[in-house]
């Protein structure tokens, strides 16, 4: 039964939502939507917005805030413009993003 959850939820995050934004333009989120809080969160650089995406999505995703975490920073997890998210805050110069992805997942 865990299994298929996982794997259901690994399938949940198997898309691309693509945030194309030049510095000073809105960002445009085209795709999955409901996952572009994510991908907000790195645009903007903040933690505020990435935790609340986090919670938003424990019960969907995973079942609790790191589970979810580690759903979507997998390799091949979410992802933002194409790449996953850790990358992605990499390229967008997001380095609170950065640093709270890569100390909890």
């Amino acid at each position: 039964m865990k299994l298929l959850k996982t794997l259901a939820a690994t399938a949940a995050l198997a898309f691309a939502v693509n945030a194309n934004a030049a510095p000073g333009k809105d960002v445009r989120f085209v795709g999955e939507t409901q996952f572009s809080g994510f991908c907000k969160a790195v645009v903007l650089d903040d933690i505020k917005v990435l935790r609340s995406s986090l919670a938003r999505n424990v019960g969907r995703i995973g079942a609790s805030q790191r589970e979810v975490l580690r759903m979507v920073t997998a390799e091949d997890g979410l992802t933002c413009n194409g790449v996953n998210l850790i990358k992605f805050s990499v390229e967008r110069d997001a380095n609170s993003v950065h640093e709270y992805l890569t100390s909890r997942s």
